[in-house]
C-alpha cells in the first residue's frame, strides 16, 4: 500500500514540482492545498498519512498550522513535516 500525502504550500510550482517528484517515488499525493483552511479541510476529508507543510505559507504560519493539524481531534493523529 502506497503512503498517502498532503502537500500543503503557496507556491503552485512547487505543489507541482513536489507531486511529481513524489509520485515517480511511488506516494500517492491525495491533494495539495495552498493555505491553512483548505490543509485543515482537506486533512479532515482525505486522512493523509503524511502532510508536508510549507513553513511560509504566505501571510500564515505553517508552524501554526502543523500544530492545528496534530491537536484536531478528528484527525489521526499523522506525521507533519515542514518544508
Amino acid at each position: 500500500m502506497a503512503l498517502r500525502c498532503l502537500i500543503v504550500d503557496d507556491s503552485p510550482r512547487f505543489l507541482d514540482a513536489a507531486r511529481g517528484l513524489l509520485e515517480r517515488q511511488g506516494i500517492t499525493v491525495v491533494g495539495v492545498a495552498s493555505n491553512s483552511a483548505d490543509a485543515l479541510l482537506r486533512a479532515e476529508e482525505l486522512q493523509p498519512d503524511v502532510t508536508l507543510v510549507d513553513i511560509d505559507l504566505g501571510g500564515e504560519s505553517g508552524l501554526e498550522l502543523a500544530r492545528r493539524l496534530y491537536g484536531k481531534a478528528d484527525l489521526v493523529r499523522s506525521p507533519v513535516i515542514l518544508i
